[in-house]
């Protein structure tokens, strides 16, 4: 079974203003944030395969091999 491990930012207007690994906590954050200015804030997640032993896969130079934010 393949594991992933995930995490989560929000933007306002394009610019990074949080991150986080729990999607709970995105969540909240988020509707906190738009509760105040709604509609200028966006949420986008991203994955990175973990191997058996629950560490992230590296690329030769060592950076983890995250996938595009969507």
């Amino acid at each position: 079974m393949t594991r992933y491990r995930f995490e989560y930012r929000i933007n306002k207007k394009g610019a990074e203003c949080f991150r986080t690994d729990s999607l709970e906590t995105a969540k909240e954050r988020f509707a906190q944030l738009s509760e105040r200015r709604p509609g200028v804030y966006s949420m986008q997640a991203r994955s990175c395969q973990l191997d058996r032993n629950g560490v992230s896969l590296r690329d030769a130079s060592g950076k983890t091999l995250w996938s595009c934010w969507s």
